[in-house]
């Protein structure tokens, strides 16, 4: 019987395949001058999208707490008072999602987009604290 399948479950012999892709393209002998050659100064470069981008989405995120904390106000200055234990715990679980959701609102246009700005503009219109803002400027 073959020892395929020991010999699938160890590293040995592996040095010498060349269908094998690495992470370093020149091999052992540009990794040995690399170290000889003295320590070397990295520049990474920042694309200015890139930047505008993370400035964007630190704005976004702070202003998606704030909404969470407007929810939270809204809440504690409006108590419900329901008939049923069920109509108390429905009304609850409505009031931990509005919470939750400008910060799940950010993280998933973050996560999922590929222009997530557009998304996180029309998050902070879905998710506001609507009773607040408008009991505010009434």
């Amino acid at each position: 019987m073959p020892d395929d399948d020991r010999d699938a479950l160890s590293w040995e012999g592996d040095a010498d395949d060349e269908t094998l892709v690495t992470s370093d393209p020149e091999g052992p002998a540009a990794t040995a001058a690399a170290t000889t050659a003295g320590p070397a100064s990295v520049a990474v470069a920042v694309d200015p999208a890139q930047r505008t981008r993370a400035i964007a989405g630190v704005l976004f995120l702070l202003i998606a707490v704030a909404s969470a904390v407007g929810w939270v106000v809204v809440m504690l200055a409006n108590p419900a008072q329901q008939q049923t234990i069920l109509g108390l715990a429905m009304y609850q679980l409505g009031e931990l999602l509005a919470v939750l959701a400008p910060i799940g609102w950010w993280l998933a246009a973050r996560r999922l987009a590929a222009q997530p700005v557009p998304w996180w503009i029309a998050g902070v219109v879905v998710t506001a604290p609507w009773p607040l803002l408008v009991g505010v400027l009434a």
